[in-house]
C-alpha cells in the first residue's frame, strides 16, 4: 500500500538530483524513466531510502563531483560490497524464516543473500542519481542456486562475452561477469596435474541472463499465456539480455511427440531437479529457442501441476551450436570407467588444499620441544588428503603441526582432520594444544571425525603451530592430514550408487568404494551419469564420461 504523499515526494526528488547533479547531464529521459525514477526492486521499499542514502554518501558526492556517473556508481558499489556481508547458507538452512525482510532491516543489518544486497545496492546508487537494474539468472549451468547481481546501466561494455569454458584466474581482466569465478585468485601451485583423471573447475557457466525491469514486456510468458508456468517466468518483467553477457546460440530443439503443453522449457540442472531456465513454444516435434548460451547442458520439458517433466532427449549445446544429444539408444557400453568425486574439482577446494604446502611435521619428547625431530614437509598440492609414515621406531610424547611457512591464497589456512595411528593401524588418541583457533573454527575441529568442519588458526598470534600430546609415549607409524575441503572425493569405505539419465534418474548399482575410488564395468556410453554418496553428504553434480574423464556440467 503506497501513499500518495510517498509517491509524489519520490518523484520530486528524483526529478530534483537527475537535475542537480553533474554526473546526470549525459543521462537521457528513457534511461532516468527506466531505471532512477522507480521507487522499488523486486518488489522491496522503505519510504526513508532517499534520505538515508543521500545522507550516507554526501562525503562521497561532494569529492567526485566531476567524475562522470559510471565512475561514481563503482565507488558506491564498491563500498557496498566491503560492508554489505552475504551469508546465503544462513539463510537456506537453519534460518530460512528470516527472509524476506523489511528494506529498513537489510539496512540496519547489512546482511542477506546476494539479492538482498542488490537491491540496497539498486536503491543507494537510484538515489544518487545513477542508473541502475536487477539482474539475475534461474539456475548456474554447473553449481546450484540462482543469481543476482547489479547492472549500471551505461557502464563499460563486456569487450569479450562469456563463453562458458574453464580458464584460470590470472587478472580482474579474466573475470568477464560479475561474481562469475569461484575464488578470484591465482596461486601456482594449483596445478591441472594434481591427480590423473582430474580436472579443475575454475568457474560457474550460464545458461540465460535476465533483466528485472520495473516496466512490463510486451513479449512477456507471463501476459502472453493462460497455461501454468513455472514461478520465474509467472514475472512479466523479464527481459532477455543473455546476448549482452554471453556467447549463445539460436537452436532447434527435438521433441519426443507425447508432450501434452503448448510451452516447452529448457532446464539447467539444480540440486536434485531439474530448473526451467528458458521458454518456447512446441511446434510438433520441435521448438526453437533464441539466446542460449553454449558448452552448457540442457533438457527439454514441459511444466504440469508443479512439476518437470522430460519433453525431449538431454543435450550438450556445444560452442558452434551444435546439439549433442546424450541417449542410451545406441546401446553402446563403457567396458570400465573409474570415478574419483562426486561432484568437480572447485578452485575454491584446489586453492585450499594448496593453502597447505609449507605446513611441517615434528615428533618429539621433552615439554619445551627443543628434541623436535623434522618427520614431513608438505611439498605438494594434496588431493583432499595427505598422509605420511615414520620409519622411527622410537616412542614419542609429541607430535608438532607447524605451518608459519604456510603462504594462503585466496582463503585463510585452514585443517579439516588430523589423524595419528601406531604400528598396529590403531587410531591414537591425546590432546590438543597450541595457536588458538578463530570464533566457530576452533582447535577442537581438528579431531572431531568430521572432515567438513575446519580448525582455522589466529594469525594474529607469534607461534604458528599445534601440538598433539599423547599421554603414554607411543610409536607412531602413520599420520593422515586433511586440509580444508567440500570433503566431495570418493571416500574409501563409504557407500555409493551410480545413476544414468533416461527420461528418469536409473540406478547402476551401489558399491562400498576401495582406495578411494570407484570402478563398474559395462555401463552405458554417451549417457549422463551422477553419483549419491549413502554414507554422508549431499552433494552431487551430473557428468559425462569422456576418454577416461569425468567431465562436469
Amino acid at each position: 500500500i503506497l501513499s500518495s504523499d510517498f509517491l509524489i515526494r519520490h518523484i520530486d526528488n528524483c526529478f530534483h538530483l537527475w537535475h542537480q547533479y553533474p554526473w546526470s547531464k549525459d543521462i537521457d529521459a528513457n534511461t532516468f524513466q527506466k531505471y532512477i525514477l522507480p521507487y522499488t526492486t523486486n518488489n522491496c521499499y522503505w519510504e526513508q531510502a532517499f534520505e538515508f542514502f543521500s545522507k550516507k554518501y554526501t562525503l562521497l558526492r561532494d569529492t567526485v563531483r566531476d567524475k562522470p556517473y559510471e565512475e561514481i556508481g563503482v565507488l558506491i558499489s564498491n563500498d557496498i560490497d566491503k560492508k554489505f556481508l552475504q551469508e546465503w547458507n544462513i539463510f537456506r538452512g537453519k534460518y530460512k524464516g528470516l527472509l524476506p525482510t523489511t528494506f529498513k532491516n537489510m539496512a540496519s543489518a547489512q546482511i542477506g543473500t546476494c539479492l538482498e544486497e542488490n537491491i540496497y545496492k539498486i536503491a543507494a546508487l537510484r538515489m544518487n542519481g545513477i542508473p541502475a537494474v536487477l539482474n539475475t539468472h534461474p539456475g548456474w549451468g554447473n553449481a546450484d542456486s540462482p543469481h543476482f547481481w547489479t547492472e549500471i546501466v551505461g557502464d563499460r561494455l563486456i569487450g569479450k562475452l562469456y563463453d562458458n569454458t574453464q580458464r584460470p584466474y590470472y587478472t580482474e581482466r579474466d573475470v568477464l561477469i560479475t561474481n562469475m569465478f569461484w575464488m578470484n585468485a591465482y596461486n601456482p601451485l594449483v596445478k591441472e596435474d594434481i591427480m590423473p583423471f582430474i580436472s579443475i573447475q575454475y568457474c560457474r557457466t550460464v545458461p540465460k541472463v535476465y533483466r528485472l525491469n520495473y516496466e512490463l514486456m510486451k513479449n512477456s510468458l507471463a501476459l502472453s499465456t493462460e497455461e501454468e508456468i513455472p514461478d520465474f517466468f509467472k514475472n512479466p518483467t523479464i527481459e532477455d539480455i543473455t546476448d549482452k553477457y554471453i556467447v549463445c546460440k539460436d537452436i532447434e530443439v527435438p521433441l519426443w511427440n507425447n508432450h501434452p503443453k503448448k510451452h516447452i522449457y529448457l532446464c539447467s540442472y539444480d540440486t536434485d531437479k531439474w530448473v526451467p531456465v528458458s521458454w518456447s513454444r512446441s511446434e510438433g516435434k520441435r521448438a526453437f529457442f533464441e539466446k542460449m548460451g553454449v558448452n552448457m547442458l540442457y533438457l527439454p520439458a514441459y511444466y504440469d501441476n508443479g512439476t518437470i517433466f522430460p519433453a525431449g532427449e538431454v543435450f550438450i549445446l556445444s560452442s558452434n551450436g551444435e546439439l549433442k544429444i546424450l541417449s542410451s539408444q545406441d546401446k553402446k557400453t563403457e567396458p570400465s570407467a573409474t570415478f574419483y568425486t562426486k561432484t568437480p574439482y572447485r578452485i575454491r577446494t584446489a586453492l585450499q588444499a594448496a593453502n597447505t604446502v609449507g605446513i611441517r611435521f615434528y615428533i618429539c619428547n621433552r615439554k619445551d620441544l627443543s628434541d623436535s625431530l623434522l618427520v614431513h614437509t608438505v611439498d605438494e598440492t594434496p588431493f583432499y588428503v595427505d598422509s605420511f609414515n615414520i620409519s622411527d621406531n622410537k616412542k614419542y610424547h609429541y607430535l608438532i603441526c607447524d605451518f608459519k611457512n604456510v603462504n594462503s591464497i585466496g582463503y585463510p589456512f585452514g585443517i579439516g582432520e588430523i589423524k595419528i595411528y601406531d604400528k598396529n593401524g590403531n587410531l591414537i588418541t591425546g590432546e590438543w594444544s597450541g595457536t588458538k583457533g578463530v570464533p566457530n573454527y576452533t582447535l577442537d575441529k581438528v579431531a572431531d571425525e568430521d572432515r567438513v568442519s575446519f580448525y582455522q588458526p589466529n594469525q594474529h598470534e607469534k607461534k604458528q603451530q599445534i601440538i598433539f600430546e599423547i599421554k603414554d609415549p607411543r610409536k607412531i607409524r602413520k599420520v593422515e592430514f586433511y586440509p580444508r575441503s567440500d570433503d566431495n572425493r570418493i571416500v574409501t569405505g563409504e557407500l555409493y550408487e551410480l545413476f544414468y539419465w533416461d527420461k528418469k534418474w536409473i540406478s547402476l548399482g551401489q558399491q562400498y568404494s576401495k582406495d578411494n575410488k570407484l570402478t563398474f564395468h559395462n555401463i552405458p556410453q554417451n549417457i549422463l551419469f551422477r553419483i549419491h554418496n549413502h554414507t554422508r553428504g549431499k552433494e552431487h553434480r551430473p557428468f559425462t564420461y569422456e576418454e577416461g574423464k569425468q567431465v562436469w556440467w
